[in-house]
C-alpha cells in the first residue's frame, strides 16, 4: 500500500487539508459524494491555497465523486464532512476498504468512530482497519469560490483517539509527518464528549425558537441569543455532560475551562465567558428553524450523550428534555434517528463493558 492520503469532502475544511497535505507532498485523492463542489477543483486540478500570507497553487493527483476510487491504493483516509454524512459514507465505501487503512473522521462529534465502524459493519465490511475521530478541526478556514481556500487559524493542539483505543499509535505514525498537533487522548469517550457544540448550538435555538421565526431582523446567537436564564439551563447540561463523563473515567474539560482555554475571554461564569469572547460577537442567529444547530446536533451530539447517560446510570433529564422538546417541535424522533445505543452497537452493555468495548474493540463474550 503506499502512501496516498484520500480527504473525503471538499467543503472548507476537506478543501484546506487536501491542499495542506499536497503542499508537504502528499499524493492527495479528493473525494466529494456531490460532484457539483468539486467541479471547479477538478477542472484547475488543484486547489489555491492561502496560508501564512502566501498564496500557491496545490496540484491534487485525483479529484474525484466516487468514494471507493479515491480510497483504492491510499494508507489514511481523511473524512471531513458533516457528522449526518458519516453512515452515507461508510455505506459507500465499505466494499472497498483494505486491511490496515485507517480512517479519521475530522471531527467525529459524539461517537463517530463507533457509528462510522457499525455503518461499515452493516454493510459488509470485513477489513481489519482503524476508525479514528479528533475533537473538533484543526483548521479555522473557508472555501472561497471554485477552487480557492484560506487557511486563517490553525490550532496548537487537536485531540484525537482511535477505535479501538490501543491502536491510536498506528493513527498517528501516519497522521504526525503532516500534523504534529495532534494529541492522544485515552478512548473516544474523551473526544465524543468534549464536544462543545452539543452545549452551545441546539438549547439556544430551543429557547429562541419563537424569535427565530418571527423577528425578521435576526439576532446574534450568542451575544443576544444566550441571555443569562438561557446560559443556566446550558451550565445545567453541561453538569450533565462532566456527570457523564466522570461515570466512564473520561476526564474532559467544563465549557467554562474550555472557553477560558480556547479564547482570549473572561469572566465569572458561562454566561459572562461567552458575552466577553470577541470571537463569539458578531456570529448570527439562525433565520429559520431548519439548521443545523438542531438537526445535526441533536441526533448526532445529545442523542448519544444522553444514551451513555443512561446506561451509566447518571441523571441526563435536562438533555432527555431539550432531546423531547425538540423532536415535539420538529416533529421528528431524534433519538430513533440519532446515534443511540443500538445504532453505536452499545445496546446491552453495561458502563464496564462500553469502556471495554472502546478500549479493544472486542465486546465480552
Amino acid at each position: 500500500m503506499n502512501k496516498a492520503i484520500a480527504v473525503i469532502g471538499a467543503g472548507n475544511g476537506g478543501a484546506a487539508i487536501a491542499a495542506y497535505l499536497a503542499s508537504q507532498g502528499a499524493s492527495v485523492h479528493l473525494c466529494d459524494l456531490f460532484p457539483q463542489y468539486i467541479e471547479g477543483i477538478r477542472k484547475n486540478g488543484g486547489i489555491e491555497l492561502c496560508l501564512n500570507g502566501t498564496e500557491e497553487f496545490r496540484p491534487l493527483a485525483m479529484v474525484t465523486a466516487d468514494a471507493c476510487e479515491a480510497i483504492r491504493g491510499t494508507a489514511l483516509i481523511m473524512v471531513v464532512t458533516p457528522s449526518f454524512t458519516h453512515r452515507m459514507i461508510a455505506e459507500k465505501i465499505a466494499g472497498a476498504l483494505e486491511d490496515g487503512q485507517v480512517v479519521v473522521l475530522n471531527p467525529g462529534r459524539t461517537c463517530g468512530a463507533l457509528d462510522f465502524l457499525n455503518g461499515l459493519r452493516e454493510n459488509g465490511c470485513t477489513a481489519d482497519v482503524v476508525i479514528a475521530e479528533t475533537q473538533t478541526l484543526i483548521y479555522s478556514c473557508r472555501r472561497i469560490g471554485e477552487s480557492r481556500v484560506e487557511i486563517y487559524g490553525v490550532k496548537k493542539e487537536v485531540d484525537i483517539a482511535a477505535f479501538p483505543a490501543d491502536r491510536t499509535d498506528e493513527v498517528l505514525a501516519l497522521l504526525h509527518p503532516y500534523y504534529p498537533q495532534f494529541k492522544p487522548v485515552s478512548s473516544c469517550l474523551v473526544t465524543s464528549l468534549s464536544n462543545i457544540g452539543a452545549l452551545f448550538h441546539p438549547t439556544p435555538v430551543l429557547l429562541n425558537i419563537g424569535r427565530i421565526e418571527t423577528d425578521k431582523n435576526g439576532f446574534l446567537h450568542y451575544i443576544e441569543g444566550i441571555s443569562p436564564a438561557v446560559a443556566r439551563l446550558i451550565h445545567r447540561i453541561d453538569l450533565e455532560r462532566m456527570a457523564v463523563a466522570k461515570a466512564y473515567g473520561a476526564d474532559i474539560l467544563s465549557a467554562e475551562e474550555w472557553l477560558k482555554k480556547s479564547y482570549d475571554t473572561y469572566g465569572g461564569d458561562l454566561y459572562e465567558l461567552l458575552q466577553h469572547n470577541e470571537a463569539y460577537q458578531e456570529i448570527k442567529g439562525a433565520h429559520s428553524i431548519d439548521v443545523r444547530y438542531v438537526t445535526e446536533d441533536v441526533p448526532m451530539s445529545l442523542v448519544p450523550i444522553s444514551e451513555l447517560g443512561h446506561i451509566a446510570g447518571v441523571d441526563v433529564q435536562n438533555i432527555d428534555a431539550v432531546i423531547l422538546l425538540l423532536s415535539s417541535i420538529y416533529d421528528r424522533d431524534f433519538r430513533a434517528e440519532g446515534r443511540n445505543a443500538a445504532r453505536l452497537g452499545v445496546r446491552g452493555l453495561s458502563r464496564e463493558e462500553v469502556i471495554g468495548f472502546l478500549q479493544s474493540g472486542k465486546k465480552a463474550e
